[in-house]
């Protein structure tokens, strides 16, 4: 069900393909699957787009399909930052938890929803099945993923960006950020609680992170954290 949903965004206008950003994504992707191999001890066939959509948000399907936002750039801006948020989502499909939340229900109604995605359907739909995908654990509002799995996300989400050689010192700074453009939004976009736990959360396991990336061979990090 998954891969047919996202075969429908990929069809549809919202996608970018030809951009600055889209590549910046493509090639962040490419520097995180070496380390994603590592930690899942499978070959994952990641595939990544850019969408027009000016909710701050991302995703990625079970399969390794992975979306972003263009409403999340301000937040993560093109290097580091978005690392961390990509890291972020491959690690919900490295760790399983896609599979975890979604019940036989669930997959059910992805089903009858499907075909309305991005073709004329409510942004109600839309956010539903979304949800229903685990597409955006940011911002999910059906069952969105538990604490643990955030928590679980964020640590290994981290250990990815450093291994790939990113200045992991961003990604406490995306979800300060976060926390600043939620402000005001929408309730379906404002349920998933702990901006300011996720960056306390990050930064104390920056030591742990910065260890990694040394290990990786990496050049030294510059005096000050990248975006």
């Amino acid at each position: 069900m998954g891969e047919q949903a996202f075969a429908k965004v990929v069809e549809s206008d919202a996608v970018i393909i030809d951009s600055d950003e889209a590549e910046t994504i493509r090639r962040i992707v490419t520097r995180l699957e070496g380390p994603a191999a590592e930690l899942s001890g499978r070959q994952i066939d990641w595939d990544v787009v850019l969408l027009n959509d000016s909710t701050p948000n991302a995703f990625a399907l079970p399969n390794g399909n992975i979306a972003v936002h263009t409403g999340i750039l301000p937040a993560t801006g093109l290097d580091a930052g978005l690392a961390a948020v990509i890291g972020h989502e491959m690690a919900h499909v490295i760790a399983r938890h896609p599979e975890e939340r979604m019940t036989q229900a669930e997959l059910a109604r992805v089903g009858q929803l499907t075909a309305s995605i991005f073709v004329g359907s409510s942004p109600e739909s839309q956010s539903l099945i979304y949800a229903l995908l685990g597409l955006g654990s940011e911002f999910g509002v059906l069952r969105p993923f538990s604490r643990v799995h955030e928590s679980e996300a964020d640590r290994i989400g981290l250990i990815l960006m450093a291994r790939a050689c990113f200045d992991p010192r961003a990604a406490p700074k995306v979800w300060e950020r976060m926390a600043r453009i939620s402000k005001g939004l929408p309730e379906i976009l404002s349920t998933h609680p702990g901006h300011g736990t996720r960056f306390a959360e990050l930064t104390r396991l920056l030591p742990d992170a910065i260890g990694e990336r040394d290990s990786a061979g990496c050049e030294p990090l510059p005096s000050s954290a990248g975006s």
